[in-house]
């Protein structure tokens, strides 16, 4: 038996640009973690948890487009036929990995909602992990569900990065806004990614960038508080 893959929706691309985004968010995690680990502020390991969460998301929507065959040789009166089968289980696995994208998906978002939004009440924290849940199961019958409910959550993200930038005037406040805005359109797309694939390839497309974006933000972020910390350094010993 040979075993044959097929990976993406668009020709395997889209699932090319979710392992980029794998990457980046392992790195972004990484990095707010060695962030914490220099300063010890609980927000950057909580925020490195969220971007782990996201990438575990996208490790499950590879997984969801995954699909698997399988060669089949048929003997009928001295004709022999080779087809392709579709491995028996291949649906429900498909299924249950689209479900663990979109639970992981959007706990990710929302452990990034509260560390952001200073969410500290456990009342209000579980109330929306609730709605959460109830957004995912109700997507399975209406999948626009799902992409709506992030679109609500990711505009009171980029509202809030918005008003972080007008207060600040920074590069990096603007690139983590920049990076929102991009994460809140591309979700946008992705409601209407039932119409036509190329609203779901735009919204891959802008979701990679988005996440560029606050990576290279990370970076910049991750310099400056080792710059701090060794000013800090040379000051103790003078």
């Amino acid at each position: 038996m040979v075993l044959n893959f097929s990976l993406g929706n668009v020709y395997g691309i889209d699932s090319f640009f979710e392992f980029l985004i794998i990457i980046v968010s392992l790195i972004i995690a990484y990095s707010g973690y060695r962030i914490y680990k220099i300063i010890g502020d609980k927000k950057y390991k909580i925020f490195s948890l969220g971007f782990l969460t996201l990438s575990l998301s996208f490790i499950f929507k590879i997984l969801s487009n995954l699909t698997i065959f399988y060669k089949v040789r048929v003997n009928y009166v001295g004709l022999s036929l080779m087809g392709l089968m579709q491995w028996k289980y291949m649906e429900l696995f498909n299924f249950v990995s689209f479900i663990f994208y979109k639970i992981f998906h959007i706990v990710g978002f929302l452990i990034l909602f509260f560390v952001i939004t200073h969410t500290e009440k456990k009342e209000k924290i579980l109330t929306m992990l609730y709605l959460g849940i109830i957004a995912v199961l109700f997507s399975i019958y209406f999948n626009f569900i799902f992409d709506l409910t992030l679109v609500v959550l990711l505009f009171f993200l980029t509202m809030h990065f918005y008003q972080n930038y007008e207060k600040q005037k920074s590069k990096n406040s603007f690139l983590v806004f920049f990076a929102f805005l991009l994460m809140l359109v591309s979700h946008c797309f992705f409601i209407f990614s039932d119409i036509s694939m190329i609203f779901y390839l735009i919204g891959e497309i802008l979701l990679l960038i988005s996440f560029l974006n606050l990576l290279i933000n990370q970076f910049r972020s991750g310099k400056k508080t080792e710059k701090n910390r060794n000013t800090k350094r040379i000051k103790q010993i003078a």
